[in-house]
């Protein structure tokens, strides 16, 4: 009993000086704000599928045409933030190093000096890909907010969450909104195929720290960023007129594919009492927003050339308000028409 008591005071320890570290670390970056005028735009770039057929014209195309419409939507919002919703690239079609098509991605956010952040998907590992390849090569950039917050010790590799602050530099503030990242895994790597949900673990994680953050902060509305849907979306899809219904907005266009077991993952987000609503990418046939019990579940919009489908690519738009956290969110297509405003409402260009 002593000699696993010490062990497990030893990895609480350890979990403790990660978490510490990482903490360290992020707080080293500038602390992300909402802008001057009381406003905070994300834009939601999902499924870009980068290398998915490395060294053909093919594949340059796709992966060309996918920075275009990076480029193109950028300078269409001017975001003050870019979140990475999975599956960057196509790992298990590429036979090489991946840090290159994930130098090639970042490129627009780069050149205009974006900040952003990334929560993995299940093509973000391969043959010859890890998720922490991909880590590293974001991590060498100052614009990164992509971290793991000492949670390495957890299934998976990007579980975090990042405190947005407000206009008003003050002394002793607290943030006024927090994204949360959840790495919903999947596919393989070297060391063979990894399981596609949210491990408990993580559910787990997130309770405590929610709960700790609630202590110190009060209850701060929160944003939920994974890849891969939970059997929630599947079963709205399934029972609900979603085209008909005056909760609901946006393209349904095929069947959700959830993760590949139900952790009680949205279970714990439904009852946080912070999190305002989810975003996920998968299925690229989805781009749609519903209420679900206490708060909303939405999918982004396909954004990269790669991948399956001939959908118009676009991506997902959030904006916020700072006074009443009031949010809305809508699709923004490469030709830059706006669509699927959620709540639904007149959108203007």
């Amino acid at each position: 009993m002593g000699k696993l008591f010490s062990s497990l005071c030893f990895a609480l320890l350890l979990v403790v000086l990660a978490e510490s570290k990482s903490l360290e670390s992020k707080q080293l970056k500038p602390k992300i704000r909402f802008n001057p005028e009381g406003k905070f735009k994300i834009v939601n770039f999902a499924d870009l599928h980068y290398g998915e057929f490395p060294g053909t014209d093919r594949g340059r195309a796709q992966d060309g045409n996918s920075t275009r419409v990076m480029r193109d939507i950028l300078e269409f919002d001017t975001p003050d933030f870019v979140v990475f919703t999975g599956d960057l690239i196509t790992g298990d079609a590429i036979l090489v190093n991946s840090t290159g098509f994930i130098e090639q991605l970042l490129t627009p956010l780069l050149n205009a000096g974006y900040r952003w952040a990334s929560t993995y998907g299940n093509h973000d590992n391969g043959i010859a890909t890890t998720r922490e390849q991909i880590y590293a090569t974001e991590s060498k950039y100052e614009n990164c907010y992509t971290t793991n917050d000492g949670t390495d010790l957890l299934p998976g590799l990007t579980n975090y969450y990042l405190p947005i602050y407000p206009s008003v530099e003050s002394v002793g503030e607290t943030p006024v909104l927090i994204l949360w990242f959840f790495d919903s895994r999947g596919g393989f790597d070297p060391n063979g195929f990894k399981p596609s949900n949210v491990d408990e673990a993580v559910v787990n994680w997130f309770i405590t720290k929610n709960a700790e953050l609630t202590a110190a902060w009060g209850a701060v509305p929160a944003l939920a960023f994974f890849h891969i849907p939970t059997i929630d979306y599947e079963d709205v899809q399934d029972n609900t007129d979603i085209p008909n219904r005056d909760d609901c907005v946006g393209l349904v266009d095929e069947a959700v594919v959830p993760q590949d077991r139900d952790t009680l993952f949205m279970q714990a987000l439904v009852n946080s009492g912070t999190v305002m609503t989810t975003f996920v990418g998968h299925d690229h046939g989805n781009a749609w927003c519903c209420t679900y019990l206490t708060l909303s579940i939405c999918y982004n919009r396909h954004t990269g050339y790669g991948g399956y489908g001939d959908w118009t690519r676009g991506a997902r738009v959030v904006e916020l308000t700072e006074d009443i956290l009031q949010m809305r969110n809508y699709i923004r297509l490469e030709n830059g028409t706006i669509i699927d405003e959620y709540p639904a409402n007149d959108a203007s260009q």
